[in-house]
């Protein structure tokens, strides 16, 4: 289960309003709550959800133990900005039940969190660190970026051991996408910002590899790595294709059959609500089709591979009879063991290249 906040600037005034809608909406999903989910994971994101109180998480959780058991839950995970969460709501947080704290870092160099737009300094990154430990935080998340315009391999090295000594849980480390629309998008088109090259990238996406394995982290999934048994629960969970529901401005679910999401505009999510209609802005249905590609593009992320007899329900053909091309063609990058269809340590670099070519045409 996710609960998926949108983040808009210049609107704290509204955020008990917001609760308010936000509460209803699961009220007003009681009939997918009740059809027989069940939760181990909820997670607390998309936006800045640590900038709310503690009473609107109380607010949010009273409204979800009508239909769920709190006891069933193995992790309750919060997403932060540094220096935008104090030491005492971190403390309320906890006593909440909320065991998981994710913290978007970025990067430690303030000449490259300006770059990116980041309000917050190096700093605040090891004092917020600092602050969910004393809370009582003993599984923590750090967002590392990699592969930012002018950023070299060696102050990037230096920021990962700087990370791996505060002795956290889990470390994302994602080369940096250029979003359309964004200004780093425009800068680039533009020819004022130069990305880095292809090898660089493959060289820090390496050097992630190799620093934080020997750091004894295990890369469970491409770009996500945690200390043995502190893997995220819940983003395994998608990975994995299982089924989740999620509340929010631009909140996406499903259910094994259907996607459904919802409307992006916190404007037209609210009005919906307040007039007692669920926000949905599309749906559609999971094809056999669709449920190929998506297990073939989650589940080759993933350092365990993709269970051969999931993807077997969805084709026309033995799966084995399917897969003899692609592993002769891929010999040295893809393999199946115990059923499980995976990419060996060579291949994790040509993912995108081996993910796309195993699809089914339309």
């Amino acid at each position: 289960m996710y609960c998926d906040f949108y983040s808009v600037p210049g609107q704290s005034n509204r955020i008990p309003q917001f609760i308010d809608c936000l509460t209803k909406e699961i009220e007003l999903s009681h009939d997918r709550l009740q059809n027989n989910w069940k939760f181990d994971t909820l997670f607390f994101g998309g936006g800045t959800p640590s900038l709310l109180e503690p009473s609107h998480f109380e607010s949010i959780f009273v409204a979800l133990e009508k239909y769920i058991s709190f006891s069933s839950l193995d992790e309750i995970t919060i997403e932060a900005n540094p220096g935008e969460v104090s030491l005492e709501k971190l403390i309320e947080f906890r006593k909440l039940g909320i065991n998981r704290l994710s913290i978007g870092f970025q990067s430690l160099d303030q000449h490259l969190l300006t770059f990116l737009g980041r309000h917050h300094s190096s700093n605040d990154c090891i004092d917020t660190f600092e602050n969910g430990k004393k809370a009582g935080f003993d599984n923590i998340s750090v967002d590392m970026i990699f592969d930012i315009p002018g950023q070299t391999i060696e102050m990037y090295e230096k920021h990962l051991n700087k990370i791996i000594e505060l002795q956290l849980q889990h470390i994302s480390a994602y080369s940096l996408t250029v979003e359309k629309e964004t200004l780093l998008f425009h800068l680039v088109k533009n020819n004022k910002v130069k990305l880095p090259s292809e090898t660089l990238d493959i060289a820090m996406f390496t050097k992630t590899r190799d620093i934080l394995g020997n750091a004894g982290f295990l890369s469970y999934e491409i770009s996500n790595f945690a200390q043995p048994n502190f893997e995220c629960k819940h983003n395994n969970h998608y990975w994995k294709m299982d089924p989740y529901i999620s509340f929010g401005p631009s909140a996406h679910s499903y259910d094994e059959q259907n996607r459904w999401w919802n409307s992006r505009s916190i404007v037209d999510y609210m009005h919906k609500l307040m007039d007692d209609n669920l926000p949905i802005l599309g749906c559609e249905k999971i094809t056999d089709h669709i449920h190929f590609n998506e297990y073939i593009l989650n589940g080759l992320r993933l350092s365990s591979g993709v269970d051969t007899r999931n993807l077997s329900q969805f084709l026309g053909t033995n799966i084995h009879t399917y897969l003899e091309p692609f592993l002769a063609k891929w010999k040295e990058y893809l393999v199946v063991e115990n059923n499980l269809l995976k990419l060996t340590n060579k291949g994790v670099l040509l993912t995108d290249e081996i993910t796309s070519d195993l699809f089914l045409d339309e």
